[in-house]
Formats: C-alpha cells, sequence, structure tokens
C-alpha cells in the first residue's frame, strides 16, 4: 500500500508540473489498464501512425493558435489591444498564477508528453513495420524539441522531461537551459537522418515533418546560440530545396504563404475539422483585435506587406492604426489556410545575419534582399555591418510580426530587450520581465521547481 500511494503521489505531482489542478480523475487511474492500452496502440501501424498524428493534434491548442502570437506579441513592443487597455501582458506584469501563461506551458508540456509516450511506445513494439518505425520515432522526436524550444525561451530553466515514467518526472527540478538546448539539437539531429524528403507520405500536404523542418529548425537554434557558419549552414539546406521551397510573389489573400501547402511552407498545422485557421477568428481579425504599435512608421513606403498583411482601423479614442491581418480567415473555408509554423522567408532572413555576423558583407544583403524585394521594395547597398544589422532587425519585424512570439525572442537574444522595453509606453519594466514566472500550481506540486527571480 505504501508504495501504491508513492505511485499515485507521483502522478499527481507530474500532471501538476503540466499545470493541472484537478486530482480526482488522476486518483481512479488503472494503472496496468493504462498499460495494456499503450501495448495494443503499438501493436500496429495503422494505430501507431494515429498516435503519431495524435501529437500533430495537441498542438491544436490556443497556446498555439492563439497565445504564442498574442501573449509575446504584447510583452514585446509589437501588439497592444485596439482597446489601448493594459495588461498583465502590455505592462510585463504576469502573476504567477496566470491562467493563460500557466496553459502555455501545460499545452507544451502535455505535448512533450505525447511525444515521449510514441518514442517508448514504438521502441518498445515487436510488430510494427521497421521500416516505418525510424519515421515516427523522428517526428515524435522533432516535435519535442520544437515543444522545448518554446520552453526555454520563455520560461528559461525547464524540467527536461524525456520519459513518461512519473518517477522520474514528476518531481524533476529545473534543467539549465543549456543542457535544454542541447537536448534540442540531439533530437533535431536525429530526427534529420530519418524524417522524409517530400511530403509524398502525407499526401502532398505540408502538415508532417520532413527532414527540412528539422534543418529549418537547426538553423533556428543554431542562430539563437550565436553558432554563425551552424546556422548558415542548416539554413542553406533548405533554401537549396527548391523542387520543394520558393519563396511566393504577388501577395494577395489567394497566395500568400499561410495558404495550404503553398511554396514557401516548410510545416503548418491543420484544424482537423475545419477549413480555416483560428488565427484569423481570434487574432488577425477583420475589426483589428490588436494593433501594430509601430503603426505606419514600421514600413517603408509601398511594402507589400503593409497593403496584404494589416489593415486601417479605428481605435477608441477616434485615432486610426494598423491591426495585422496576415491571416484572412475566420469561419470560411476558401482559400484553405493553415497555422504556418515555419516557413522559407525565416530562413533567408536567418541566413541573412548569420552571413553578416561571419563578415559575408554580399551573402547577408542577397539574402535581405529577396525578403525586400519580394515585398517590392528596393534591394539594400548597404555595406556598413551595424546600419545592415540594424536593416535585418527592421525585416525580422515587418516579416514576422504578430508570428508565434519572433520579436519578444528576438529582443531577448539581441540583449537589446531592457533598453527597447525600458522606453516602451505603458510598459513596467524589469530585466527579470524577460522569463515569464514557472505556474504557481507547478511550484506548489514540486519541491524541487524554483521560481523565476523577480516573482
Amino acid at each position: 500500500m505504501k508504495n501504491t500511494s508513492i505511485k499515485y503521489t507521483y502522478i499527481f505531482s507530474f500532471f501538476l508540473l503540466l499545470g493541472l489542478t484537478s486530482c480526482e480523475e488522476m486518483l481512479n487511474v488503472d494503472l496496468p489498464s493504462n498499460e495494456l492500452s499503450s501495448v495494443t496502440i503499438y501493436a500496429s501501424d495503422p494505430t501507431a501512425e494515429a498516435a503519431v498524428n495524435g501529437i500533430y493534434q495537441s498542438m491544436v491548442t490556443s497556446t498555439f493558435y492563439s497565445s504564442l502570437h498574442y501573449v509575446l506579441g504584447e510583452t514585446s513592443d509589437e501588439l497592444i489591444l485596439k482597446t489601448q487597455l493594459e495588461n498583465v501582458y502590455t505592462t510585463n506584469e504576469i502573476p504567477e498564477n496566470d491562467g493563460t501563461t500557466g496553459s502555455m506551458w501545460t499545452e507544451l508540456y502535455k505535448t512533450v508528453y505525447n511525444a515521449n509516450s510514441v518514442i517508448e511506445g514504438i521502441n518498445a513494439s515487436k510488430t510494427l513495420t521497421p521500416t516505418k518505425t525510424p519515421r515516427w520515432i523522428a517526428e515524435a522526436k522533432f516535435l519535442r524539441a520544437y515543444c522545448y524550444f518554446y520552453l526555454t525561451n520563455i520560461w528559461g530553466d525547464v524540467p527536461l522531461v524525456l520519459t513518461t515514467n512519473v518517477d522520474q518526472s514528476a518531481l524533476a527540478p529545473r534543467t539549465t537551459q543549456a543542457e535544454v538546448y542541447n537536448q534540442i539539437v540531439l533530437d533535431l539531429t536525429a530526427a534529420t537522418a530519418d524524417l522524409p524528403v517530400n511530403y509524398s507520405n502525407y499526401n502532398s500536404q505540408r502538415i508532417r515533418a520532413t527532414k527540412w523542418a528539422a534543418e529549418a529548425l537547426l538553423a533556428r537554434v543554431n542562430l539563437y546560440l550565436g553558432k554563425w557558419s551552424d546556422a548558415a549552414t542548416h539554413a542553406t539546406a533548405v533554401i537549396n530545396q527548391t523542387a520543394n521551397y520558393k519563396m511566393i510573389t504577388g501577395l494577395t489573400s489567394a497566395n500568400s504563404p499561410f495558404i495550404a501547402d503553398n511554396t514557401e511552407a516548410i510545416l503548418q498545422i491543420p484544424y482537423f475539422t475545419t477549413a480555416y485557421t483560428y488565427e484569423g477568428a481570434a487574432l488577425f481579425t477583420t475589426a483589428g483585435t490588436y494593433m501594430l504599435r509601430k503603426g505606419n512608421t514600421l514600413f517603408e513606403t509601398d511594402d507589400a506587406r503593409k497593403t496584404n498583411w494589416t489593415i486601417s482601423v479605428v481605435a477608441s479614442n477616434g485615432s486610426t492604426f494598423l491591426a495585422p491581418r496576415k491571416y484572412k480567415n475566420a469561419y470560411v473555408s476558401t482559400p484553405v489556410e493553415r497555422s504556418t509554423v515555419l516557413r522559407l522567408a525565416e530562413l533567408y532572413l536567418i541566413r541573412a545575419e548569420a552571413r553578416l555576423k561571419s563578415n559575408d558583407i554580399t551573402g547577408a544583403q542577397q539574402d535581405i534582399n529577396v525578403i525586400r524585394n519580394r515585398a517590392l521594395l528596393p534591394s539594400t547597398t548597404l555595406t556598413d555591418p551595424t546600419q545592415l544589422a540594424a536593416l535585418i532587425s527592421l525585416e525580422r519585424e515587418r516579416e514576422l510580426f504578430g508570428e508565434f512570439g519572433h520579436r519578444w525572442f528576438d529582443l531577448k537574444r539581441s540583449g537589446t530587450i531592457d533598453q527597447v522595453l525600458g522606453a516602451t509606453t505603458g510598459k513596467i519594466w524589469s530585466s527579470t520581465d524577460s522569463l515569464f514566472p514557472i505556474p504557481e500550481t507547478a511550484i506548489r506540486s514540486n519541491p524541487f521547481l524554483t521560481q523565476n527571480s523577480g516573482y
């Protein structure tokens, strides 16, 4: 009885690590039945395939279609509510018991758990087709790495959970960001060896990870780590796949990098029961829920991204502002859009920055001009490294606004976050605000889980 009690305590603690507060359902779990269910799931190819697909479905949550866009947009200098009312995100005063950021933690760890379950289940199975199992494991590792990228960049040192064994994970302490990044690189490197090189396994739909999705994320990770040569190499590996990817031209609502299966998309996530994206309904709305803080000043004259990816809205004080409108569809099905997780433009931006850091001025110019020319802007002739770096940073703002917290992370990794946000209207800024608070429920359940400074 004592061992059983300890087991249930660990299970309860693990799910509180995920940020859950209810224990009644967990106390009724029949462990032997669950173990048998796992064996059954990984007994045949169709059910194993369904389990892998389930990892992607676990990403169809408010974190992925909403929070990573608007919460990180608000905590940076990118977005503010159309009403101009301040909240805990725009002021950077997020409390430990904030429900939205707590859900972000929970949902990211749920996806990690699902990935771990697939890896363990497939490795333990003796009945699956051997030629298929490496791809499934590679997909799970890619998705685990993707989630840990956000976990460590939002919260810093976080528990590194690589198992479904609650005895090992329920009371896991925080792991250093360096170790988390090391695991991300290990997972992505392993995934590149076994992921497919095209989308033929997926009926030509760009809704599952390929080798190039792993290479794209490796490019981003190495950029964040300051490994310029590696970042450029991984970005080049994707850019060179011209049979799969090319930049779209002539931006319109029917020709954009957010349309399903467009040539710029590297990985998209469908909302399995709809033909539209929740982004179009919740964030990039026709009425303009959020405004770009910098408004018209963000763009040069005739920038096609301003024309096609923003709308003019009237704020509560009567002033006209620009609102993001990248995703066009809300509750309609034409054209079909998908939440675009990775796209080619980012790889050109990554390589431009990496080349500049490696003193390849000409290469950096070439890459940033791909982005500028697609936006109908003239090529840059800047050769001064400081000026060119500023332009690359600005083009990242223009190209990636409203998407997956890029601006928030760029401010952090560039070391400019204190300077920029300290001078942003409405911010109550402290340098410790660059990390979000570990959710209160997780802290209470795990004595080895410490809080970030400043909370």
